[in-house]
């Protein structure tokens, strides 16, 4: 396996926001009426009652996503960025991260921010400790509308398997989704080979969901120039070239509850992890 090549960063953390506006897709879902006795005075006889009301599904939507810059972090330190949110944001944060020294990778003990959301690990993608390349994905909803809140990474130093890597070389995306009810299916992919390609089937566990894939690579090449090539139409939400990872998102809302093989392309062989996550849809009434 490819070993990330380590070298010092600045420890500063930034970010950038790409806000691609709201896009949002809908389906209907099935309608319900019951039956009862009808018939006013000279009448008899059974008769059907209009319809008292039916639920549909709303496809999530994405909303805005944020980038932070990949650093080092020593062992014992955090990891921060800042995004925005408004009230009952989903949350989906991408972690990538690399060996900043010889030794075992840490895992993720918690993400928290200061609003107090409850962050939960969706997925991850690692051969192990003694991996050099780690990707994971956690989710949470905001609680509320700011213009920045913190959103901080803590590795688990004190249970990382010894010899421990005395540093990571790490960075994070944080994207935005609207109308999420929460995460149906998830998979994680971690190949044990260098490859130029990534292909997954991940079931879909409910009509108008939203498939959100969340890629990363050894860094060999820049976005520009070798940007995943999607086989089935997914949007590319985000790209972002660090210098010893490459962090993707693609999405896109399927109609139905059934298997869809999500699969993508790159013209350099790559040290590739991946992770596939649905984000369920909201039911709302029709009266």
């Amino acid at each position: 396996m490819a070993i990330l090549a380590g070298i010092m960063l600045t420890t500063v953390v930034g970010f950038s926001v790409i806000d691609l506006g709201s896009q949002s897709h809908s389906g209907a879902g099935s309608g319900s009426s019951s039956s009862g006795s009808g018939g006013g005075p000279g009448s008899s006889g059974t008769g059907t009652k209009p319809p008292i009301g039916s639920f549909k599904t709303i496809a999530p939507s994405f909303y805005a996503l944020s980038n932070v810059a990949e650093t080092i972090v020593s062992s014992g330190y955090s990891y921060s960025g800042v995004t925005g949110t408004s009230p009952d944001d989903f949350i989906v944060i991408q972690i990538a991260y690399s060996m900043g020294g010889g030794g075992n990778l840490p895992d993720i003990a918690k993400v928290t921010d200061l609003q107090s959301s409850v962050y939960i690990m969706a997925a991850s993608a690692s051969l192990g400790v003694g991996s050099n390349f780690w990707e994971q994905a956690w989710t949470g909803r905001a609680s509320a509308a700011t213009n920045s809140t913190t959103i901080t990474v803590i590795p688990d130093w004190p249970g990382c398997k010894a010899p421990c890597v005395t540093s990571i070389i790490i960075m994070m995306t944080i994207s935005r989704y609207r109308g999420v009810s929460g995460v149906g299916s998830s998979i994680a992919i971690a190949p044990d080979v260098s490859s130029t390609s990534q292909s997954v089937s991940i079931t879909a566990t409910g009509a108008n969901s939203m498939l959100v894939e969340l890629l990363s690579h050894g860094a060999y090449s820049s976005c520009g120039i070798d940007a995943a090539q999607p086989a089935t139409g997914q949007t590319s939400r985000n790209c972002l070239t660090a210098t010893t990872e490459r962090a993707e998102l693609f999405d896109h809302a399927v109609t139905n509850a059934q298997s869809y093989t999500e699969s993508f392309s790159w013209a350099q062989v790559e040290l590739q992890r991946g992770i596939y996550l649905e984000l369920k849809g909201n039911s709302i009434h029709n009266p």
